[in-house]
């Protein structure tokens, strides 16, 4: 489960998400820089619980920018990865770049996402890519997924985030063409289908699978299809949630998310399902405690 799905300060949403039965969190960087707690002291509280530090998010503005910018980009990136090395974490977030100036130019986004790819191989990190819905010229996975081929770096992944997907419109048939392996990170959340700006729906209106109106099944079927056996996280961004007592709410996703798998295992016995049995016992493992 992502911390921010939660309100409260870090190291109560740290012991919901732990007590909740998940076992491990995407860590928002607000989060730790609002928290008491040093990187150090996040990474031995999440072990102490049993809980991975699985992404770190989000990267912001690192590609699409000019030749100039760019060495500011890198200097902002090595020191994500410095506080990375505290609390023990070996993925970040970079998302696309959403600002009015950002450069179109699928080359310069393509180098620049390589050279990134670059110095986290120096520090033997993995940068997840995720389009967002309302990125300026990066906003569908077809666009992320274009980016990341031509960089064609072995520290580059894709990140697959279920609401940027279907609040996009996107044809999930771009997920099947996906080669396997090439997913490194899987994001649930539901929404109830509106029609208004991308990013106030995303940011306001997220909800626990099952809750919402998006066809969730679909997308993660066919993603676990292709052999995918990573983290199924819960990014949830939503302040009524926020406003809620954070133990309540990570038992209600927790419950959501169990009821979901089930759900997916009944498709998976259908003949007209993308999804495998295989696909759904991982998930079921992972949400066995829960």
């Amino acid at each position: 489960m992502a911390t921010v799905s939660l309100g409260g300060g870090l190291e109560e949403k740290i012991d919901a998400i732990a007590a909740a039965g998940f076992d491990g969190i995407e860590l928002l960087d607000a989060d730790l820089r609002e928290s008491a707690m040093s990187p150090g002291e996040c990474a031995r509280r999440c072990a102490d619980l049993g809980l991975t530090i699985d992404l770190y998010q989000p990267f912001r503005r690192a590609e699409g920018v000019s030749h100039d910018e760019f060495g500011a980009v890198q200097g902002r990136f090595r020191r994500e990865l410095e506080v990375m090395r505290e609390i023990g974490a070996d993925s970040i977030l970079v998302v696309s770049n959403t600002d009015d100036d950002a450069d179109s130019s699928r080359d310069l986004s393509v180098a620049q996402l390589a050279a990134l790819g670059d110095v986290a191989a120096e520090h033997g990190v993995t940068v997840m890519f995720e389009a967002l819905a309302w990125g300026t010229h990066i906003s569908r996975v077809a666009d992320a997924w274009e980016v990341l081929q031509r960089a064609d770096h072995p520290n580059l992944t894709l990140v697959v985030d279920t609401f940027h997907l279907i609040a996009r419109g996107e044809d999930i048939g771009i997920l099947s063409e996906l080669p396997a392996g090439s997913v490194g990170f899987l994001q649930l959340a539901d929404a109830p289908l509106l029609s208004m700006d991308l990013m106030q729906w995303s940011r306001g209106h997220r909800c626990f699978p099952g809750e919402g109106q998006m066809d969730l099944l679909a997308p993660i079927g066919t993603v676990l299809a292709s052999g995918y056996d990573g983290p199924l996280s819960l990014e949830i961004f939503n302040p009524g949630y926020r406003e809620r007592d954070p133990h309540e709410v990570a038992r209600a996703g927790a419950v959501a998310l169990g009821e979901f798998i089930d759900e997916l295992g009944t498709q998976a016995n259908t003949p007209s399902s993308t999804c495998t049995d295989d696909g759904v016992q991982r998930l079921s493992a992972q949400v066995g405690s829960l």
